[in-house]
């Protein structure tokens, strides 16, 4: 595999999506949301009114049954009742950002070199079929799991700066935000752009290639509701397992994509 050829595609592809206001500002303004509004409204709104105010809605059902060993029992009730919402609730919403990077850039692969008219003389080219689908890759998987672990240093610093007057001691990250970060996210990140790069053979537009990320997004949905309804809680050992599940649909994935491939298909497809 020729590394200059893949790293010549991401540059190409990379200053491409750096030009769409389309898909660099969803990839700013929605992570903002989950790494800033969310933990700053919680934190100040405990600081300042009562624990019936922060419960409200869907933490409420969420804190009645949680396992009190997740927290730190030196904690008073106002104190675990921020922990476990901070630290465990807003967890599932964090996996939202990887997916949707990932398929913001991904969309714009094949099917974006379709639309800008592009893909053919990139076929054309000396790239193998290797070279081509793993700089595609790398094109939104680098940025996906960067992105996310940036989000992740911000939420942290938000977290243990607001919540410092109330905890008086650093409460993030913990075990379960870790294997979050650095494993769970990279495995789902790589499966929605896999999930995207392949569609994108066939599809038509970015915007037709970035339908799937729905069925990724449902999972994750999945997750969020069982939390909020107290049926499932993101520890370490349920980020650890369905990251590992995420893997090894990752393998099968790409294996797919690899053996499916078809340069004169996509042509014909333009």
């Amino acid at each position: 595999m020729n590394m200059q050829r893949v790293k010549t595609i991401i540059i190409k592809d990379w200053k491409e999506i750096g030009k769409s206001k389309q898909a660099v500002l969803p990839m700013i303004i929605v992570p903002l949301i989950f790494v800033v509004a969310l933990p700053v409204i919680i934190t100040l709104t405990a600081s300042t009114s009562s624990l019936s105010i922060v419960t409200s809605g869907g933490p409420e059902t969420f804190l009645k049954n949680f396992p009190a060993q997740l927290i730190p029992q030196e904690f008073n009730e106002r104190q675990k009742t921020v922990y476990a919402i901070l630290l465990y609730f807003f967890a599932p919403f964090f996996l939202f950002i990887p997916v949707m990077v990932s398929n913001i850039i991904a969309s714009y692969s094949f099917a974006g070199e379709k639309e800008q008219k592009t893909i053919e003389g990139l076929l054309y080219t000396p790239v193998t079929d290797n070279e081509l689908i793993f700089s595609k890759i790398l094109t939104s998987f680098m940025p996906g799991v960067v992105i996310s672990w940036v989000c992740f240093i911000i939420y942290g610093i938000i977290v243990n700066f607001l919540g410092f007057p109330m905890f008086h001691c650093i409460i993030f990250p913990n075990l379960n935000w870790l294997v979050l970060a650095f494993f769970l996210v990279p495995a789902i990140s790589f499966l929605s752009l896999a999930s995207v790069v392949m569609v994108s053979q066939k599809a038509a537009s970015a915007w037709e290639a970035q339908q799937v990320a729905v069925l990724l997004i449902l999972p994750i949905l999945g997750l969020v509701i069982s939390q909020a309804a107290g049926l499932i809680y993101l520890n370490a050992s349920v980020s650890s397992l369905v990251g590992i599940i995420f893997l090894l649909i990752d393998i099968l994935f790409f294996r797919r994509i690899v053996r499916n491939f078809n340069r004169e298909r996509v042509i014909t497809k333009v």
